[in-house]
């Protein structure tokens, strides 16, 4: 029998999830949900420029009721302010087996809360911060005993508030930490309207410890985009080119791996789930510690900044 697997939100993450899951071996049966025609058109166009070789079953629905009452994994690809009420209309409509979320989750600790209820705090939903699982960057822990803490930076790259938990996940998860500290103190006091609309972004830094002594420091702002990368690890530098796929150290030594995309991700991710294997997210739970210190601190911020006084933090 053919898995069955629920893309529920088919714009442009959603279409990615859905040309990697054409790279799979295995016969599928696909359902992708969206209330978006033109959303569901520019998928099923995307799936059909893959030609896969295998022939799985694609089905593309705009009414949540159209899908089948029983799937093995939901891949839920919306915008954080829909993510918690659709996981709850897909959790009261169909039994799941398994699920990815994507980033960020809510845009209120208490929806974090809600989803932990809903899909509980075991190994059988994960969250999409991959960037832990690149090559790249394993190779390098590969070279450190483990416990050793990390000093990172990340600066240069577009949207803090919206990609902010990428890096905060990549640091928790370099020893398995949880996040202790979180100070959003540097941050310019103005936010301004993100590209999608009815979203916000913020510049400026922020500084992240973890119980580990690990520690991150975030760099953002939009008219002084030139991504760089600085590690910090046991008394050795390394500056690191995740376009290049390599890493550089103080005294001369390189690593080199792959940095991949989401279409390039999907597969390994999705087989290692149905093999009972570990599939290399955070599970619910932890991401769901990292989340809350981060809305927590970043919803402070704009309730001291900003004139509106908000429950739900406008970022996805």
């Amino acid at each position: 029998m053919k898995r069955k697997i629920l893309i529920a939100g088919a714009g442009q993450l959603g279409s990615r999830y859905l040309q990697g899951l054409s790279k799979i071996t295995e016969p599928l049966d696909i359902h992708v949900f969206d209330l978006s025609a033109e959303s569901l058109a520019r998928a099923e166009q995307r799936w059909d420029e893959m030609k896969p070789a295998i022939k799985h079953g694609t089905n593309f629905y705009s009414a949540l009721s159209l899908v089948p009452k029983t799937m093995d994994l939901a891949i839920v690809a919306t915008t954080a302010d829909v993510r918690t009420a659709l996981v709850s209309n897909i959790v009261e409509h169909s039994d799941i087996r398994y699920w990815v979320l994507e980033k960020v989750l809510t845009q209120s600790v208490g929806d974090i809360v809600d989803l932990q209820n809903m899909l509980g705090a075991g190994k059988s939903a994960w969250v999409n911060t991959p960037r832990y699982m690149w090559s790249l960057y394993r190779k390098i822990r590969d070279l450190y005993p483990s416990g050793t803490a990390i000093d990172a930076r990340f600066k240069g790259f577009q949207g803090l508030a919206c990609n902010a938990i990428h890096y905060i996940d990549f640091a928790s998860r370099w020893n398995g930490a949880p996040v202790t500290k979180f100070d959003a103190s540097s941050l310019q006091t103005e936010w301004y309207p993100a590209k999608r609309d009815g979203f916000y972004e913020i510049d400026g830094e922020i500084f992240v410890r973890f119980s580990d002594d690990s520690r991150l420091r975030l760099s953002s702002y939009r008219n002084k985009l030139d991504y760089k990368v600085q590690l910090k690890i046991n008394g050795d530098e390394w500056q690191v080119s995740e376009s290049e796929g390599i890493a550089r150290a103080a005294d001369g030594r390189t690593v080199e791996g792959s940095t991949k995309l989401q279409s390039q991700l999907t597969a390994p991710l999705v087989q290692a789930i149905f093999a009972g294997a570990s599939c290399g997210l955070p599970t619910l739970a932890e991401s769901a510690q990292q989340h809350t210190m981060f809305l927590n601190s970043l919803l402070g911020h704009w309730n001291r900044h900003m004139p509106n006084k908000l429950e739900r933090l406008p970022i996805t």
